[in-house]
């Protein structure tokens, strides 16, 4: 099999993009940490003598439930130097109450109930409780949640509603949204499909699902890989342009990659694509899935048309402020994704850029470089610039890069 300097440049940027999703993933040690943490939300719950949050219900939502959770950045600011986790209160007994009592129970409960050096934090929707003593930092943000008239499944199952300090009782429905995101994410380039099977829960006093289990967090198939590079990509773009307060969330980030995604998987049914294809069609095909009523801008969970994580984009005065975030954003993060197909000078360079757009350390690049075959074309470096001719360049003190083909090497084996 003869491949070209562009095609093994290509897999060797392919191979670093999915190996820097895996970089930025938690490590076990971080996940286990916040799975401890999360367990004792379920005890503090359990001893409340108040009628309101009786036989409550508590499940991961967010970037956890979804297996997208990376790592914070370092000295970032704040919100962007933590890990963000994030938990429902399902509340069977909570049909009639108003949107502030349930908000009031709730912070009440966890102020007496929790250890934490920092202070109960109010949110428009919930609390956040910050585990400043851990390294890094991580917080929960606990929303509580009742399911709406007509829904009478039990643990958070179906479309339910949440309470918002300023609008009363807004749809949600985290459950549907993760189920819906697993079954795309199970669909693979070669269109193979994945049931997902319902599991039967009790209900208790107080009970509580599980985290996923660490390995299927870390598991990674090409959706949760781009996924995970985006969010990294929009935290470093937020700090470099100073636009923290009006960057994209991640369910936006989240919901417009899968929708893509699907497009993706689609038209693989003719034309087979790498992971590296899939990737970069992605992320250029996201804006197309914004749907526009009006002056108004939504994206919908795809479970529950009620829910529009886009709500901000229509909110009179800012909302502009997050549309032009998310353009500019998204355009950034379309060039990021194919750095490692231009032709750097130097491998300094490249990995000046890298670390500017994704947070990665140069020493990921070096040992990249030493994983893929020696005359493939190293990712972000003129074509024929291959671990051969850097060390035949050291050798007789300059720099030696062929232009010729690569002959019978076969590609590394691709994660997802």
């Amino acid at each position: 099999m003869l491949l070209s300097n562009e095609q093994t440049k290509r897999s060797s940027w392919e191979y670093f993009l999915l190996r820097a999703a895996r970089e930025i993933s938690l490590s076990e040690a971080q996940y286990e940490k916040i799975n401890d943490r999360y367990s004792q939300l379920e005890k503090i719950l359990s001893a409340s003598d108040n009628p309101l949050l009786a036989e409550a219900h508590i499940f991961v939502q967010g970037s956890m439930r979804l297996k997208t959770t990376i790592k914070p950045i370092p000295g970032a600011p704040a919100d962007l130097d933590t890990i963000d986790a994030d938990a429902i209160i399902w509340l069977p007994h909570a049909q009639g109450a108003g949107a502030k009592e349930v908000l009031e129970a709730i912070e009440q409960r966890f102020r007496e109930g929790s250890r934490v050096q920092e202070e109960v934090k109010q949110l428009r929707r919930g609390i956040r409780i910050v585990y400043a003593d851990e390294n890094p930092g991580f917080h929960i943000d606990v929303t509580p949640a009742r399911a709406i008239n007509g829904n009478g499944e039990a643990n958070g199952e179906g479309k339910l509603e949440v309470p918002d300090r300023i609008t009363g009782w807004k749809a949600s429905s985290p459950i549907p949204y993760s189920n819906w995101l697993q079954v795309a994410s199970a669909q693979k380039i070669s269109m193979e499909s994945l049931a997902i099977a319902k599991s039967q829960r009790m209900l208790d006093a107080a009970t509580q699902d599980p985290l996923p289990h660490y390995q299927d967090y870390i598991d990674l198939d090409p959706l949760r890989a781009t996924i995970k590079l985006l969010k990294r990509h929009r935290d470093e773009w937020a700090i470099k342009t100073r636009s923290a307060d009006t960057r994209p969330i991640s369910a936006v980030i989240t919901t417009l990659a899968t929708h893509a995604y699907l497009d993706v998987v689609k038209e693989s049914q003719s034309k087979p694509l790498a992971p590296l294809d899939a990737i970069l069609e992605i992320v250029r095909r996201m804006p197309q899935h914004i749907a526009q009523r009006g002056s108004d801008f939504f994206v919908c969970n795809p479970a529950d048309n009620g829910e529009n994580f886009a709500e901000k984009w229509n909110r009179p005065g800012e909302g502009q402020g997050y549309r032009q975030s998310f353009a500019k954003w998204h355009a950034d993060a379309s060039a990021s994704v194919s750095l490692g197909l231009e032709s750097f000078e130097s491998n300094d360079s490249f990995a000046e850029a890298v670390k500017k757009n994704f947070g990665i350390a140069p020493a990921l690049i070096t040992v990249v470089n030493n994983e893929i075959p020696a005359n493939w074309t190293m990712p972000g470096r003129p074509d024929g610039t291959t671990r051969n001719s850097a060390s035949m360049g050291s050798l007789f003190g300059g720099a030696s890069g062929g232009g010729t083909s690569q002959s019978s090497v076969k590609p590394v084996g691709r994660l997802g």
